[in-house]
């Protein structure tokens, strides 16, 4: 009997083990996906490598993104592809100076390499998937499609405190997506030969977006609950996403987090193609005629574009100040297509998507933003310049409640010494992003019962946002009115020794519109 009983259970293992196998494979019209099962959470399951859109290589770099053709390729899904051209500075930061893991792993590279990104590379249009690793086509679960940051210069999918396990192994009811986009001059040339096209980070996020959901309830999504949320660059592009396809977001709903289109940190703009053209003469592209430029710029080797401009930039700052400024982000190519001038304006007129909303902010954005000092910023500074990201939040959010989009608000004010190792950081920009994803969990240090109780308070409003965005406020997450007394409500996380409270806007927001009023950046 009980080597029947043992007989039946090696049976039933080997079963279990070729229908988890089997569950591995996914099937889509751009080729068959075969993933893994997360090393920590084994009820995770993951796709890391799924490309959205043809390489844009060869004649195809600094073009507009292609879709994907038909395709029974069977492809590798186990193992990270690059992340986008880019270049790692020698400039000191907080990310590479005082916290790990917020960087994309470059496999030994120094932080401060001064080089071309040794894990970065123009065949980069991939996006990664994890799901329940139960999750099949009928599942039909909720989806949170994120957009990473790295101020339109830097970023990727490969980060480790990026990396959404943590959440799926809790809910085990959402899938999460992130995406690599291009980055830098690869994104944002603003070149002449171009004729006005541009801004290809914002076209890769569309391609991306429509890839997901044409392909998600393959890997047990459901395409009719997208929700696109963004941070820093990416939260910037979201809101900015918003107001270019308004009339078909194709997302049911969008969270942006410390980066609003109003207000984003204006850059040099470029309308002539002069950075382009002195990148070109600079590497032997020298010549009159923008088309033969663009044309042999497309010829130089990415590594030899990406230490050019990225060492000229560094020595601009390390070196010679006096040095032209040269950037290539999306504020410095308005184009009215992609990128507008004013975006009140086209709030006013309606050219906003018609989906409700999160906003959400960090009380001390700039602590981690402003050039490095070991003993940290000037504390007026780090206030005057994180008002930036709350004004931005709050004049947006006032234009969405006027038209009567539902919209919810958040600030993130914790303080746990894990993650924030040295006493002047705070709730810096980007640190909430640690608690949404549940990496609080690699970083070094003590582990408080309040960071976990926040953060799974942070993960599951968020999951109910995604789910049905209706019942925030049955749930106690009230939605945010400018004209109720106070300036209506903002849900706090992680101040005070609470996990979670309600606060009036106007206690975080009041130095935005009332005068006299002092932005506080230790809640």
């Amino acid at each position: 009997m009980f080597k029947r009983i043992v007989a039946t259970l090696a049976i039933a293992s080997v079963a279990w083990a070729e229908a988890e196998q089997a569950n591995m494979t996914v099937y889509t019209r751009t080729g068959t996906f075969v993933g893994g099962l997360n090393d920590t959470y084994l009820d995770v399951r993951h796709f890391k490598y799924v490309p959205y859109a043809k390489p844009p290589v060869g004649s195809r770099r600094w073009t507009s993104p292609q879709h994907l053709d038909n395709s029974s390729e069977v492809i590798d899904s186990t193992v990270f592809g690059p992340a986008c051209s880019q270049y790692v500075s020698a400039i000191p930061t907080v990310w590479a100076m005082n916290i790990t893991g917020n960087l994309v792993v470059n496999y030994g590279e120094s932080l401060l390499a001064g080089e071309f990104a040794q894990n970065s590379a123009e065949d980069c249009l991939t996006l990664a998937i994890w799901t329940p690793a139960n999750a099949t086509t009928d599942s039909n679960l909720p989806v949170i499609h994120f957009f990473t940051g790295g101020g339109d210069v830097t970023g990727g999918i490969n980060i480790p405190t990026q990396l959404p396990a943590n959440w799926v192994h809790r809910s085990q009811s959402h899938i999460i997506v992130t995406t690599n986009y291009r980055v830098n001059i690869f994104s944002h040339p603003h070149a002449l030969g171009l004729e006005g096209n541009g801004n290809f980070a914002m076209q890769d996020q569309r391609v991306a977006i429509e890839w997901v959901a044409e392909n998600i309830a393959a890997f047990g999504g459901d395409p009719s609950r997208i929700t696109i949320w963004g941070q820093s660059a990416g939260s910037g592009m979201v809101d900015a996403y918003l107001a270019t396809w308004y009339d078909d977001p194709i997302a049911s709903g969008a969270i942006m987090s410390s980066a609003f289109a109003i207000g984003y940190p204006a850059l040099t703009e470029d309308y002539d193609g002069l950075n382009f053209t002195f990148v070109a003469k600079s590497l032997g592209c020298d010549f009159s005629d923008p088309k033969v430029e663009l044309e042999c710029m497309r010829h130089v080797p990415v590594a030899r574009i990406e230490n050019f401009v990225g060492q000229y930039q560094d020595n601009s700052t390390l070196v010679n100040t006096s040095q032209s400024a040269i950037t290539f982000t999306r504020q410095g190519e308005i184009d009215h297509k992609y990128v507008f001038a004013n975006y009140t304006e086209r709030h006013l007129e309606g050219k906003y998507a018609q989906i409700p909303t999160i906003f959400g902010t960090t009380a001390r954005e700039f602590s981690a933003l402003l050039p490095y000092e070991e003993d940290g910023p000037a504390e007026d500074l780090i206030t005057e310049d994180t008002l930036i990201f709350v004004c931005g939040a709050y004049n947006t959010s006032k234009l969405l409640d006027q038209a009567g989009l539902s919209t919810y608000r958040y600030e993130w004010a914790g303080n746990f010494t894990n993650i924030a190792p040295v006493p002047w950081l705070g709730a810096y920009h980007y640190s909430d992003l640690y608690m949404f994803f549940g990496t609080y969990l690699i970083a070094p240090g003590e582990i408080t019962d309040l960071e976990v109780q926040t953060s799974e308070r942070m993960q599951d409003y968020f999951l109910d946002f995604i789910t049905d965005p209706s019942s925030m406020e049955s749930k106690g997450w009230p939605a945010y009115d400018v004209t109720a007394v106070n300036g209506g409500n903002i849900t706090q996380f992680g101040a005070d020794g609470q996990a979670v409270q309600i606060v009036t806007g106007d206690s975080v927001e009041g130095a935005c519109h009332i005068p006299g009023a002092v932005y506080n950046t230790t809640p």
